[in-house]
């Protein structure tokens, strides 16, 4: 089970071959791809702002539609405010939204697979990979 950040989805709409090939190995391995509904808004977002909005709107639907959106339950939030208040991330916080991704996997026993690893590798007991 992999989490995929806004960072990798972007990476595949945009076709980045680094992305193209480790979604590839993910696939052949039959990993189950997963991603936060942070990430869906994020996405939707670039979408909207885009000057091809109809375009990047159906892409980022199509893509949404072959991955398992995790649910931002309650544990989920806790693990967000856990993170937030961690001595080992006050002082250089990693930004709500990125604390929102890595508290919905971690709530889900998922690692992430992002381009961000300045964020992601801080926060204790995720598993993080990139391309």
């Amino acid at each position: 089970m992999v989490c995929l950040d806004t960072s990798f989805i972007i990476g595949l709409l945009r076709r980045d071959e680094k992305a193209l090939k480790k979604l590839e190995e993910y696939t052949a391995s039959e990993t189950r791809l997963t991603t936060t509904p942070i990430t869906a808004c994020e996405l939707f977002k670039g979408a909207y702002r885009s000057t091809r909005r109809e375009e990047e709107l159906h892409r980022v639907k199509m893509i949404l539609s072959f991955l398992e959106v995790l649910s931002f339950s309650v544990e989920a939030s806790e693990r967000y405010g856990r993170l937030m208040a961690s001595e080992g991330l006050q002082g250089a916080p990693i930004g709500d939204l990125d604390a929102m991704i890595a508290g919905v996997a971690l709530a889900n026993g998922e690692g992430v697979v992002t381009s961000n690893r300045k964020h992601f590798d801080r926060v204790e007991g995720l598993r993080v990979d990139s391309w």
